[in-house]
């Protein structure tokens, strides 16, 4: 028990030295001391939807998404979080209620920090705020992006863009989820993926 307690300590002083990028030994050790890296099955819901969410999540592996579910009962994927330290939350603001439900798609593994321990280290070490503003323009980008392929991209192109932003995740989930993202049905993937293919093999 020791010995996995030094290993995860090790892993996490990784994480927040290379992966947040915190040069700062003292805010570094505070960060380590403060967190854990928990354990998701398949299926399994790190925040629902209409909670306030009390610990901050990044992606250490594995793959996570966010969804809703419209009236009609459809499922909506609004987001999908696979690199290492990418956010795992489902809103910037720490106070403010989750919009959508946020699940591990296989089995992962996210780093968490207790968000009330994030706040008075906000207040302590100023650097964190440039973190935490890098974390919003990245998101916002990324929405920004997405919300371009699904309304101006036809279901071609935007398969094709997935495909990059995206890199080697087309074999790792179920196909349903990245269809649903992408707002089309798995039928319609399927078709520009057979379309791609056939262009790639004509070349």
């Amino acid at each position: 028990m020791r010995k996995r307690v030094r290993n995860e300590k090790i892993l996490l002083t990784d994480f927040y030295r290379d992966v947040m990028k915190i040069t700062n030994t003292d805010l570094l050790q505070k960060c380590v001391d403060a967190s854990h890296i928990e354990r998701l099955k398949a299926s399994q819901v790190l925040f629902e939807e209409g909670s306030v969410p009390t610990k901050l999540c990044f992606v250490w592996d594995g793959v996570l998404r966010g969804f809703s579910t419209s009236d009609s009962g459809k499922d909506i994927t609004d987001c999908i979080s696979f690199r290492r330290g990418e956010s795992t939350m489902p809103e910037a603001r720490f106070d403010q209620p989750a919009s959508v439900t946020i699940e591990a798609v296989v089995k992962s593994e996210v780093v968490c920090i207790p968000i009330q321990t994030v706040q008075s280290l906000l207040e302590n070490y100023p650097e964190l705020y440039v973190i935490y503003g890098q974390y919003l323009l990245q998101s916002a980008n990324f929405h920004r992006e997405l919300k371009t392929a699904v309304y101006k991209y036809a279901a071609q192109e935007r398969y094709e863009w997935f495909l990059q932003a995206y890199p080697g995740l087309i074999d790792r989930i179920p196909h349903k989820y990245i269809a649903s993202l992408l707002n089309m049905t798995t039928v319609t993937l399927s078709n520009a993926r057979r379309e791609l293919k056939r262009q790639e093999q004509a070349l």
